[in-house]
C-alpha cells in the first residue's frame, strides 16, 4: 500500500494532438518521455487509460492487438534496459537512446543525442576506429585523449560501465601504440573513484595517464574550509600508479568543474560557496573558470595552482587560467568557459578580425574579465602579472624531477589549516606547505629526520634557518604558499648564525659498559645532587614546582631490553612522590629523534665516543622495548608486561612519531598502530586508566582505543598501549572550528541567513549514543567486585551532600555568588531522593576535550579520572549521570570560548547574531546529546535522572568557576 500511482488519459496529456499515431516512433519516443516525466516526479506506478487503442490497423477492430502489446513491451523493455545506466545529462537529454529519422531507428548514446556511441561490439568498427588513431600519430601527434572511456561497450542487465570487454579494446589499442608508435601515449577521461578508474592502467598496459577528477573538487573544499582534511583524505585513497604510467591533474577545463566525485552533502556545500549565482550549476557541476570561481582572488588563484604544480602527478592547465580569464553565463550549456582566447586588447581581443556577431562564441567583454582588461599583452609586460607569476612556475617546476616522478607523503602538523607534504625522488627532497586558511597561521613540522639539512625556498632561492631536533616552525600569509628544497650543502642564512656558543653546559658522565654505570659511585652522586634537581624541576611533569628545586633520590632501576646496555628504566623518589624517568644514551654517531637533545640530562663518554645522556621516552628504542616486552610476555626485569588479546604485530623498525615530550603524561605513536602512554608521577595501586581500558576491551566496547597491553610494577601502573585511532583532533577544538566557521558564514549571510548545524548534532549525537552504549556496558552484571554494579545508599547520598557543599563554597571564595544557603538546601531535598540510583564505574573527567573524532565516529579517551584525587576516589562507582553532566558543560563552555574569542571581540557587525548562533548551539547540543545517550542506552531519562544531572552540572560549573578564576582571571 505504500506506492504512490499516477493514471493520466494519453489524449488529454498530449491535448495538442487528439489523434496520435503510435506507429510513429517519434510519437512513441515523447510517449516514453511523459512516462519518464512522471518518475521523475517520485510517481512509482502509472495507470495508463485507453491503451487498447493505441495502434490501429486496417480492418481490424483496434482492441487488444499484438501490436498493442508490443508497444507496452517496448515501454518495459526502456525502463528495464541496461538497469542502473544513469542518464548523464539530465538537464538536457531525457534518455539514452534517440530515434534517428534517416535510419527509420533508435540509436544509444551515453552523453548528448548529438554524441551518438560507436558500436566497438563490431570488430569493423574498432578496427576503423585504430585506422583513424594511426591517421593521427602518423601526423606527428604525441598523445591522444580518450574521452569516457569506461562505457566503450555496452550490454544487457549492467550499467555499461568498467566492463571486461572494455578493457580489452583499450589494451588491443594500447598494444598497437606500444608495436608502432613507442613513445606516444594515452591520456583517459573518466569521472569516476581513484579504486574504480585504476583499473584503466591495466598492468600497465592500458591507457598511460588517467585524470584524477576526484582530488580537483576537493582542492576548493580544502580552502572553502580551511582544513586540509578533504585533500589529504582523496590522496590516501588514491593507489599508486604503475612505474610506467602516471596520475593526470587539473583545476578547471572545458566542461563544468565536475561535483560527481563527492557526496550529495559536499556538492551542496561546494555549490553554496562557489555558484550562489544558480545560473553556474549545471548537471552536477559548475561552469565557471578558476578566476570567477576563487572571486578573482590572486591569493588564492596562486595557491590553487601551487598546489596544481607540486602535489602529484601531471598537472593540466586550461587555456586563460594563466591570464585569469572570465566566463560569460549568458552562453548556454558549457559554451560560458569555452569563449575566444584573450590575446590583446583590440578587436575580438586578438583573437579573430571577423566581424564580432560572426563569431562562433562572443569574447568575455565585462569590466572585469573581460578582453580590455585580461589579455596577454598586457600581461606579458607586468613581470608581477599573474601570467608571468605562472611561467616562473613552470620554470621552477621543470628544474625538480620530484615534482613529476616523486613520491607525496603528507605531514601531520597539529594546525590543520596548513597542508604539508614532501616529494621525494632521489636525492631530491622537496617540502611544500599551504596556508588554506584566509588568515595568517602558524605550524610547527616534525622534520627531525632532516636535522642538518637547510630549506631552500625555491622561488627566490632564499636560505631558511637550518633544521634541528625540534619541530621546526613556520609562519605562512593568508593562503600562503612556501616550496623548499632540503638541502645538505646549502649554507645557513648569514643573520641566522649565533655569535657565540650557546649550547648547554652539560656535566659529562663517564660511562664504561652501559648506562647502569652513571647510577653508581660517583656518576649517581653527580646525577642526584647536580642534575636531576634542576631537571625535575623544569619538566612539566613534575607537580611540585611551586616548590623550588626538589630532592632527587634514584630509588630503583630495572632493564628495558635485556640487548640493550644502554636503555634503563628508572624510579625517582621526589619530595615524598614518585616519578618514572626512562634513561638512555643516544650516541652522536647514531640516528637520533626529535627529543633527544631536547630532554638530555647529560652529555656521556665510553672511551672516545660521546653521547647524551637522556630521557629514554625521546629513543625510539623505549618504544620498541615496551612493545616486545608485551609480545614476549617478560616479568623477570622488575616490570611486569602484560599483553592483550588486541596486541598486534608491530615490525621492529616501525616508524616512531612524538605527538610532544612536555606532557603530565607521555605519549608516543608507534606506526600509527599503536598507543604508548608512559605514567610518570606514580602512585600505588590499580591505575584506573589500564583497568578500565582493559575491561571495556574485554567486554567488546568498540568506542575506545581497546587496549593492547600495560607495564607495571608489582601493583603501580607504568605504561598502557592502546590502538591507535586515526581522527581529525579532539571534540572540543573541533567544535570551536565548527562554531567559529558558523560565525563566519552568519556574518557574511547577515540576518537572512540559516545556521546549519547538521554537522556539530550529528556529531554530537554519536558522542552520545557512545556514552549510552559505554554506561550500557558498565552496567552489567559481572563477577568482578571493582565492576559490579551497586545502588547508591544513605552513605552515598552523604557523601554527595558533602562533596556538593564544599565545591560550591570554593566557588564563593573566589567569587562572589548569592542564594548560597537556597542552593544548598535545594541540592539537599533532591540527593534525598536518590536512594537506590545506579551506581558504576564512569569515565569522571569526560568533557569534549575527551572524545576524539574519528571520521563518522566518537572515541572516549583518557580513563585516569582527575588527576588531582587520589587513586581510591578516582576507582570509585559514582552515577553515570556525572559523565552526562560533564559533557552538557562541555557544551557551555564550548560556547563561552568562543564569546570570549576574538571572533566575537573584534566583531564589528552581527555580534547579536552570532550570540543568538551561540544560544542555539547550547540548544541543539544539549537535545541532541540527551536524546542520542539515551538511545545509546535502551531508555529514556526520568525526570528524577533529569533533575540529578542538573545537580551535578550545577556541581560541574562550580568546578569551573574556581578552575577559571586560579588559571584565567579576566576584570
Amino acid at each position: 500500500w505504500d506506492p504512490v500511482a499516477q493514471a493520466y488519459y494519453w489524449h488529454r496529456f498530449y491535448s495538442h494532438q487528439p489523434d496520435l499515431n503510435f506507429d510513429n516512433p517519434r510519437v512513441l519516443s515523447e510517449v516514453l518521455n511523459t512516462m519518464r516525466y512522471w518518475l521523475d516526479m517520485g510517481i512509482d506506478g502509472l495507470r495508463l487509460d485507453a491503451v487498447p487503442y493505441l495502434v490501429e490497423r486496417e480492418g481490424t477492430n483496434n482492441e487488444n492487438l499484438p501490436e498493442t502489446h508490443d508497444v507496452l513491451k517496448l515501454i518495459r523493455a526502456e525502463l528495464d534496459r541496461y538497469d542502473g545506466t544513469r542518464i548523464i545529462f539530465c538537464d538536457t537529454e531525457s534518455s539514452n537512446w534517440t530515434w534517428d529519422p534517416v535510419a527509420q531507428a533508435y540509436y544509444w548514446h551515453r552523453f548528448y543525442s548529438h554524441q551518438p556511441d560507436l558500436n566497438f561490439d563490431n570488430p569493423a568498427v574498432l578496427e576503423e576506429a585504430i585506422s583513424v588513431m594511426r591517421y593521427w600519430l602518423d601526423m606527428g601527434v604525441d598523445g591522444l585523449r580518450l574521452d569516457a572511456v569506461p562505457y566503450l561497450v555496452e550490454r544487457e542487465g549492467t550499467n555499461n560501465e568498467n566492463l571486461p570487454e572494455t578493457h580489452a579494446i583499450l589494451k588491443r589499442i594500447r598494444a598497437e601504440i606500444d608495436a608502432h608508435y613507442p613513445g606516444r601515449m594515452l591520456l583517459a577521461e573518466a569521472n569516476q573513484w581513484p579504486e574504480d578508474i585504476q583499473a584503466y592502467f591495466g598492468d600497465g598496459d592500458e591507457c598511460h595517464m588517467l585524470f584524477h577528477f576526484p582530488l580537483m573538487p576537493r582542492m576548493y573544499m580544502a580552502i572553502a574550509q580551511e582544513d586540509r582534511f578533504p585533500v589529504i583524505d582523496i590522496m590516501r585513497q588514491t593507489p599508486d600508479a604503475p612505474s610506467n604510467c602516471q596520475w593526470a591533474t587539473f583545476l578547471r577545463n572545458h566542461d563544468e568543474l565536475t561535483l560527481e566525485m563527492v557526496t550529495d552533502k559536499e556538492r551542496d556545500y561546494l555549490w553554496q560557496t562557489y555558484a550562489a549565482d544558480r545560473r553556474a550549476r549545471l548537471n552536477l557541476g559548475i561552469r565557471r573558470r578558476l578566476a570567477p570561481l576563487l572571486d578573482n582572488d590572486r591569493r588564492r588563484i596562486e595557491l590553487m595552482n601551487s598546489l596544481l604544480l607540486t602535489i602529484m602527478g601531471t598537472p593540466i592547465l586550461y587555456y586563460g587560467d594563466e591570464l585569469g580569464m572570465g566566463d560569460n553565463l549568458h552562453l548556454g550549456d558549457r559554451d560560458g568557459v569555452r569563449t575566444p582566447m584573450q590575446w590583446t586588447p583590440d578587436r575580438n581581443g586578438g583573437f579573430s578580425r571577423a566581424d564580432p556577431a560572426a563569431l562562433v562564441l562572443p569574447s568575455v567583454m565585462d569590466p572585469i574579465y573581460g578582453y580590455q582588461a585580461v589579455n596577454v599583452e598586457a600581461q606579458w609586460r607586468n613581470p608581477y602579472s599573474l601570467l608571468n607569476w605562472v611561467r616562473r612556475m613552470l620554470v621552477m617546476r621543470g628544474h625538480w624531477k620530484a615534482f613529476g616522478r616523486g613520491s607525496v607523503r603528507f605531514l601531520r602538523p597539529q594546525n590543520r589549516k596548513v597542508l604539508a607534504y614532501l616529494r621525494e625522488y632521489e636525492n631530491e627532497v622537496v617540502l611544500c606547505v599551504a596556508n588554506v586558511a584566509r588568515t595568517a597561521q602558524a605550524v610547527e613540522l616534525e622534520l627531525s629526520e632532516f636535522a642538518g639539512r637547510t630549506p631552500v625556498e625555491l622561488s627566490g632561492e632564499v636560505a631558511f634557518p637550518k633544521i634541528g631536533q625540534l619541530t621546526y616552525l613556520l609562519t605562512l600569509p593568508a593562503f600562503g604558499f612556501y616550496c623548499f628544497a632540503l638541502s645538505g650543502e646549502a649554507a645557513q642564512p648569514a643573520w641566522s648564525t649565533a655569535t657565540a656558543d650557546n649550547a648547554a653546559e652539560h656535566h659529562t658522565l663517564v660511562i664504561r659498559d652501559g648506562v647502569k654505570d652513571a647510577l653508581l659511585g660517583r656518576e649517581r652522586s653527580v646525577l642526584e645532587k647536580e642534575i636531576l634537581p634542576g631537571y625535575v624541576a623544569h619538566r612539566r611533569w613534575f607537580q611540585g614546582k611551586s616548590k623550588g628545586v626538589p630532592e632527587v633520590r634514584i630509588a630503583e632501576h630495572f632493564p628495558l631490553a635485556a640487548a640493550d646496555r644502554d636503555l634503563l628504566f628508572a624510579l625517582l623518589d621526589v619530595e615524598g612522590e614518585r616519578y618514572a624517568l626512562p634513561l638512555a644514551v643516544a650516541w652522536e654517531d647514531q640516528p637520533s629523534s626529535p627529543f633527544e637533545a631536547a630532554l638530555a640530562l647529560s652529555r656521556v663518554r665510553r672511551h672516545a665516543r660521546i653521547g647524551l645522556l637522556t630521557d629514554g621516552f625521546a629513543t625510539a628504542r623505549f618504544a620498541r622495548a615496551i612493545l616486545s616486552g608485551l609480545t614476549e610476555g617478560r616479568g623477570d626485569t622488575g616490570l611486569r608486561f602484560r599483553a592483550a588479546p588486541a596486541l598486534t604485530e608491530i615490525a621492529a623498525d616501525a616508524p616512531i612519531e612524538w605527538p610532544g615530550a612536555e606532557q603530565s603524561n607521555s605519549t608516543l605513536i608507534v606506526e600509527r598502530k599503536a598507543v604508548v602512554k608512559l605514567f610518570r608521577r606514580l602512585v600505588e595501586g590499580i591505575h584506573p586508566e589500564a583497568e578500565m581500558v582493559r575491561e571495556l576491551t574485554e567486554r567488546g566496547f568498540s568506542g575506545i582505543a581497546s587496549l593492547m597491553g600495560d607495564v607495571s610494577h608489582g601493583e603501580t601502573a607504568i605504561a598502557v598501549v592502546q590502538r591507535f585511532v586515526d581522527n581529525q583532533g579532539d571534540g572540543f577544538k573541533w567544535s570551536l572550528e565548527q562554531i567559529g566557521r558558523l560565525i563566519d558564514d552568519a556574518a557574511v549571510a547577515g540576518e537572512e541567513g540559516e545556521a546549519d548545524f547538521s554537522t556539530c548534532r550529528n556529531f554530537i549525537a554519536v558522542v552520545g549514543r557512545r556514552l549510552g552504549e559505554m554506561h550500557t556496558v558498565l552496567a552489567e552484571p559481572t563477577p568482578n567486585p571493582d565492576f559490579a554494579p551497586e545502588e547508591a545508599t544513605q552513605e552515598t547520598l552523604a557523601a554527595w551532600r558533602a562533596r556538593f557543599t564544599q565545591q560550591l563554597d570554593a566557588a564563593l571564595a573566589v567569587k562572589a555568588l548569592v542564594g548560597r544557603d537556597a542552593l544548598i538546601d535545594a541540592a539537599a531535598r533532591l540527593i534525598g531522593e536518590g536512594s537506590g540510583l545506579p551506581l558504576t564505574r564512569i569515565h569522571g573527567d569526560l568533557h569534549l576535550g575527551q572524545i576524539l573524532v574519528a571520521g563518522g565516529d566518537a572515541i572516549i579517551i583518557d580513563f585516569e579520572g582527575e588527576p588531582a584525587k587520589p587513586l581510591a576516589e578516582r576507582r570509585a562507582k559514582n552515577s553515570p549521570l556525572r559523565d552526562v553532566a560533564g559533557m552538557l558543560r562541555s557544551f557551555d563552555y564550548v560556547g563561552a570560548v568562543v564569546e570570549r574569542g576574538e571572533r566575537l571581540a573584534n566583531a564589528s557587525r552581527g555580534a547579536e547574531r552570532a550570540q543568538s548562533l551561540l544560544r542555539e548551539f547550547g540548544t541543539i547540543a544539549r537535545a541532541a546529546f540527551l536524546e542520542a545517550y539515551a538511545e545509546g542506552r535502551g531508555r529514556k531519562l526520568d525526570e528524577r535522572e533529569h533533575k540529578f544531572i542538573t545537580l551535578f552540572a550545577l556541581e560541574k560549573a562550580a568546578y569551573e568557576i574556581v578552575y577559571e578564576c586560579n588559571n584565567r582571571p579576566i576584570a
